[in-house]
């Protein structure tokens, strides 16, 4: 996870950029406190898979419970998801921050993105304490290992 400690971005990625960054990446997980007070769903997650199909409902399903399986998060609320905008902010650290759009603000930016299929939500788990403890955001890149 990489942590976010004033970060400052450096640059905001072109769509190939984009594209070149994305290459042999599963999925990236992005957790960070929540902005209400509900002590049952502390984090905010956003899971950003590495397709831009619109996937069946059962695919959906299927991803969303093994992903939360695999990072025992429970009690989730408030999910969205879908073909989303994404943008991608380099910055000090290792790799790209990636900038989910959900108020429609996409089409009046000047950021370059892309459409990924997003989970975004609230929910618990144990790992993930920093966010919970010392109010931390980071994200992990996951690559496919035939790459």
């Amino acid at each position: 996870m990489q942590n976010q400690e004033m970060l400052k971005t450096q640059k905001w990625l072109s769509v190939e950029e984009i594209n070149d960054n994305l290459k042999g990446v599963e999925f990236i997980l992005m957790a960070a406190p929540t902005m209400d007070n509900d002590a049952s769903t502390p984090i905010h997650f956003t899971l950003y898979l590495n397709t831009q199909e619109l996937l069946p409902d059962e695919i959906v399903s299927k991803v969303f419970d093994k992903f939360c399986d695999d990072y025992k998060i429970t009690k989730v609320r408030d999910m969205i998801n879908g073909l989303l905008p994404v943008a991608f902010a380099l910055n000090d650290r290792d790799t790209a921050m990636p900038l989910l759009f959900l108020d429609g603000r996409e089409n009046e930016s000047e950021l370059e993105y892309i459409h990924l299929y997003v989970f975004d939500f609230e929910g618990n788990a144990k790992e993930f304490k920093e966010c919970k403890t010392e109010s931390k955001t980071g994200w992990t890149y996951s690559y496919s290992s035939d790459d």
